[in-house]
């Protein structure tokens, strides 16, 4: 009778095991985000950097999409970087746009934030996905022109989620966030706003199929159980 306890004690420690290691089916998130209003081209932009800057050295080394070397003009399923693909659709179901001078007033409609730089996104409205060939774990980008509330930067981790978009009346913001879950989609909603986008981090998460630390020490306990139990039953 107690080889068999033994072995039921065993069993239902293997099935609390399994079902710790089994992946959360959604993620916790942390945002970063910081907004500078009226700010335009030529203005400084302290609030937005801050919080790129504190984004950057949560998620170092990401890469950064700047729309540079993107052909000016509408798109449809464009490459932007190697595995990342954009595309949607303005507010009159048109394609959206790379562009290098502002549709208005710069702080109104959006300019380029890429140092040295002069092309950026341009929203006219509609919204544009974001899709990676390898999942991701971060995403971080500066917007300008934001004058409506409600847009939202839509993904999915395992659960539909959705980030919030300051609405400061114009100016700058950078808004970006991290996820203990990977996502391979991005949508920004711009509903019938027109606003800039550029400078977007993205990042890859660590390879899965590794244990975390936590699962190796339960594992070591199973299997030193499992050792010990053998020697009694044998």
């Amino acid at each position: 009778m107690s080889q068999l306890r033994a072995l039921r004690a065993l069993f239902m420690f293997f099935a609390v095991v399994g079902l710790l290691i089994v992946p959360a089916t959604a993620g916790v998130i942390s945002t970063y985000s910081g907004y500078d209003a009226g700010a335009g081209a030529s203005d400084p932009r302290p609030n937005s950097n801050t919080a790129a800057g504190a984004f950057d050295a949560a998620n170092p080394g990401l890469p950064i999409i700047t729309f540079e070397s993107a052909p000016l003009g509408s798109f449809t399923n464009l490459t932007v970087a190697p595995g990342v693909t954009i595309n949607g659709s303005d507010f009159n179901s048109s394609p959206q746009t790379i562009i290098n001078s502002p549709l208005c007033d710069d702080a109104l409609c959006g300019f380029n934030t890429t140092l040295g730089g002069s092309q950026w996104l341009s929203l006219y409205g509609g919204s544009v996905t974001f899709t990676f060939a390898t999942p991701i774990d971060a995403f971080g980008l500066y917007l300008n022109g934001v004058q409506l509330d409600g847009e939202t930067i839509t993904f999915n981790d395992g659960a539909p989620q959705s980030v919030g978009i300051a609405n400061p009346g114009s100016g700058v913001q950078f808004l970006g966030f991290s996820d203990t879950a990977s996502f391979t989609s991005v949508t920004i909603d711009a509903t019938n706003d027109i606003i800039g986008v550029d400078d977007v981090r993205y990042g890859t998460p660590a390879a899965t199929g590794v244990p975390e630390p936590a699962t190796f020490g339960l594992l070591g306990a199973a299997l030193a159980s499992l050792g010990f139990l053998r020697r009694r039953l044998l």
